[in-house]
């Protein structure tokens, strides 16, 4: 971390107002953990100790938000129920190979895959054919087998599940966007919580830091679930196309300069 006097008394209320902005984006779109990330290892903070610090706000974040939009209706329990199974198991396999991956393949194929569901979110044509007028009542294969990937990815990598989720959850079930957000936090915590336990017990945590950034997460939780209820689908939908542009423009620049 910084070796200046002035950062002994400065870092925590710091700490505390970026997990609060980043909890705020990954509430209603994703993708929070690009700011984070970058600003916790600029300070001096190793790369697989942030990855770990990072995680204590995000599941604080999406417990808060999740449970301020379960307590007004808008979380659908039933689809909730019907991807845990393949979540928890997709879980399972990916706390197995838990940051085994190159930082270079990974923000390329990360960087391909948010341009992607930009695009096919946006398209006014459905080329995968158009999402169900109502949700499933029973779980699909192809429902299982994506969820089940989706975990896999948020456990192992975690950055940018937010958009990829927010994809699949609107195409497997037609829902409304802010529904589809109450399911995306609600399911997100399933990965969140298991591969953080699993870092936690490597001593991949700042505990006094996560502790502080955890505080502000639960603050930008209920302001994200507080704008969405207020603001309406269409803040949503605009709010995830501008966070999945960024998000890509910064990975695809940073592997150029990089």
């Amino acid at each position: 971390m910084i070796n200046a006097p002035w950062w002994d008394y400065a870092q925590y209320p710091a700490f505390f107002v970026l997990g609060a902005i980043v909890s705020l984006i990954n509430s209603i779109a994703g993708g929070g953990s690009t700011l984070s990330l970058p600003i916790m290892i600029f300070l001096g903070m190793p790369a697989t100790v942030a990855n770990g610090t990072n995680r204590i706000g995000l599941i604080i974040g999406n417990c808060s938000s999740a449970f301020n939009l379960m307590k007004h209706g808008y979380l659908n329990k039933k689809i909730f129920l019907q991807l845990l199974i393949p979540t928890i198991v997709g879980t399972g396999i990916g706390v197995c190979f838990l940051v085994h991956i190159g930082d270079k393949m990974f923000q390329a194929i990360l960087a391909v895959v948010i341009c992607l569901v930009v695009v096919m979110s946006n398209l006014r044509k459905d080329i995968l054919g158009k999402p169900p007028a109502t949700p499933p009542e029973k779980l699909t294969w192809k429902g299982a087998i994506g969820f089940a990937c989706i975990s896999i990815y948020g456990c192992i990598v975690q950055v940018g599940v937010g958009f990829v989720q927010i994809f699949a959850l609107t195409r497997y079930t037609g829902l409304e966007p802010i529904r589809v957000n109450a399911l995306k936090n609600a399911l997100t915590n399933v990965f969140l919580i298991v591969s953080t336990t699993a870092l936690g017990i490597a001593g991949k945590i700042d505990w006094p830091i996560a502790i502080v950034m955890a505080a502000g997460a639960w603050l930008g939780g209920y302001c994200g679930s507080f704008l969405q209820r207020k603001k309406g689908n269409k803040f949503i939908q605009h709010f995830v196309s501008a966070c999945s542009i960024a998000m890509a423009i910064y990975l695809i620049i940073d592997l150029i300069v990089g």
